[in-house]
């Protein structure tokens, strides 16, 4: 930036000062007239200054500057070499901005000329009263250089407008960029937001549909277990059926040993009875005794056997009976357990059946 403004002062020292305008000379009369004017000079450009400053309030500085580059014009032209102490040069410090807008470019030789002035009157500001008394009471030499001067100030004027409306034009196009950066601010924020519940949205319908899955999983397994155990209590019911036909032959078989138990006590009173009488008989009798007493004692054993065998059928019998009061009841609980889950999937389609609807008609809802 600095290089640019270097180039550009250089520039303007290198360009030729422009012609002053050619000004008919006076007659003798309208000259002292303007002589006369020309003393009260220095209050006019002030008043006119003042004026201008109550009418736009901005350019203070800029209307002093003018008021310091015609005091200073007037004490070179007229003592005929500036004083030591109004010497300006007309070099700028101030660093100008370079705009990108095709339409404010041109404008940058006015910005630098309001600023060298703007420095010029800051210089003159400095001077003691004195000097700007002094210097209120000297005159122009001609009319021409009087002319010269005011075109110069109304030039610094004009310039002084134009960058007064540069800054409004900017000011506005500033306004203007930050009222669409709040806009595309605003709809970045609206699409983040409506990204982010659509999102949210579908989160919430994915968990939903994934618990529906796990339950229907659920019920279904608890579906299987109930068929497993139907299937299991029917092969009980009929294992136990078996076990007590196999009671029932038992408990037939000991009645028959039983009776024969009596007949063969009978028998062996009777042939008791043959000993007493004879004792052939009697012999006869105790080899049959014999026969039976080892026949009885087969027999006792046996019936030792089933009786035990029947002791056991018993408990058996008990345990299947209490297995079964315990599968009952174990049915009973997974049958409740099956209500309980078909009612909770129930509920569970009836509320998504909601929450589809639901849905379908926010979908319709445009945005």
């Amino acid at each position: 930036m600095t290089a640019v403004m270097e180039n550009e002062r250089e520039r303007r020292s290198a360009e030729p000062p422009a012609p002053s305008t050619p000004v008919p000379e006076p007659e003798n009369a309208v000259a002292d007239y303007k002589e006369e004017k020309l003393l009260e000079q220095p209050e006019l450009v002030v008043s006119q200054s003042q004026s201008s400053e109550s009418t736009t309030g901005d350019g203070t500085e800029d209307a002093g500057g003018v008021n310091g580059c015609l005091d200073t014009g007037m004490g070179e032209r007229i003592g005929g070499s500036p004083d030591g102490e109004g010497q300006v040069k007309a070099t700028s410090s101030h660093s100008s901005e370079q705009l990108i807008e095709g339409d404010v470019v041109p404008q940058a030789a006015h910005v630098k000329g309001i600023s060298s002035v703007e420095s010029i009157g800051n210089t003159r500001k400095v001077e003691t009263s004195e000097v700007k008394r002094k210097s209120a009471k000297r005159t122009f030499k001609s009319e021409k250089e009087f002319l010269e001067f005011t075109l110069k100030y109304q030039q610094v004027l004009g310039e002084r407008d134009a960058a007064i409306a540069l800054r409004d034009k900017l000011e506005s196009l500033c306004r203007e960029l930050q009222r669409q950066n709040r806009m595309l601010m605003d709809e970045c924020k609206r699409v983040s937001t409506e990204g982010q519940n659509l999102r949210s949205d579908l989160s919430a319908k994915f968990q939903d549909a994934i618990k529906l899955k796990q339950k229907t999983l659920e019920l279904q397994i608890a579906d299987i277990k109930i068929q497993q155990n139907e299937e299991k209590l029917v092969q009980e019911q009929s294992q136990m059926k078996l076990y007590a036909e196999q009671v029932s032959q038992l408990l037939a078989t000991e009645k028959n040993l039983r009776l024969q138990l009596t007949a063969d006590g009978e028998k062996f009173q009777q042939f008791q009875d043959a000993l007493l009488k004879s004792n052939e008989v009697f012999e006869t009798f105790k080899k049959e005794i014999e026969k039976m007493t080892k026949s009885m004692k087969e027999l006792k054993k046996e019936n030792t056997f089933l009786k035990s065998k029947s002791e056991k059928s018993d408990i058996t019998l008990i345990k299947l009976v209490e297995e079964r009061e315990h599968l009952k009841k174990q049915l009973e609980k997974i049958k409740n357990q099956k209500e309980k889950l078909e009612s909770l999937c129930r509920s569970l389609q009836v509320e998504r059946k909601q929450n589809s609807v639901g849905q379908n008609s926010s979908d319709a809802v445009p945005i």
